[in-house]
């Protein structure tokens, strides 16, 4: 039960910080839309250059509003597919033996899900760090082991 909400938070900021971004492109697209009737209606151009005022020109204003907003359309659209991408792509993977959770009861390893996801195949190497501490634990058993088997020869040597 734990599990389950804590995942339900997790996709509900991941929502809501999309929520913010969607409204951050709701307010730029529509201070574009103010701009473009301000400058229809103010003249911009000619209140900040001096130049000769002009008649508004609406179908202009129309025009340029309607291409403001097919951008808006495209842009959140473009945004919203993101978005769906970025949730459904959350994997809960435990901490401790990195398996992925793929329903609330199934835990599967991690090479196992890719294999069958992913156009992946797995094989396995050594990084050099665990490379080092694999060859160091064996020298430690090594040296232990020498150790036991010349205590006991030298027992055996002794007994004899």
């Amino acid at each position: 039960m734990k599990e389950k909400k804590q995942d339900q938070m997790l996709v509900l900021m991941v929502r809501d910080g999309l929520a913010y971004v969607a409204l951050w492109q709701f307010g730029a697209f529509a201070i574009l839309l103010l701009l473009v009737w301000a400058n229809e209606i103010l003249d911009i151009y000619s209140l900040l250059f001096g130049g000769e005022p002009r008649e508004p020109d609406y179908m202009r204003a129309c025009l340029s509003a309607a291409g403001v907003l097919l951008a808006a359309i495209i842009t959140v659209g473009h945004t919203y597919i993101q978005q769906k991408r970025i949730i459904s792509g959350l994997l809960t993977i435990c901490s401790y033996c990195h398996k992925i959770r793929i329903d609330t009861a199934t835990w599967q390893r991690v090479e196992e899900y890719i294999t069958r996801h992913g156009a992946v195949e797995f094989t396995h190497g050594i990084c050099p760090d665990c490379f080092k501490k694999a060859m160091s634990s064996l020298e430690g058993l090594a040296g232990s082991k020498s150790s036991d088997v010349g205590a006991s020869s030298a027992g055996s040597l002794t007994n004899t």
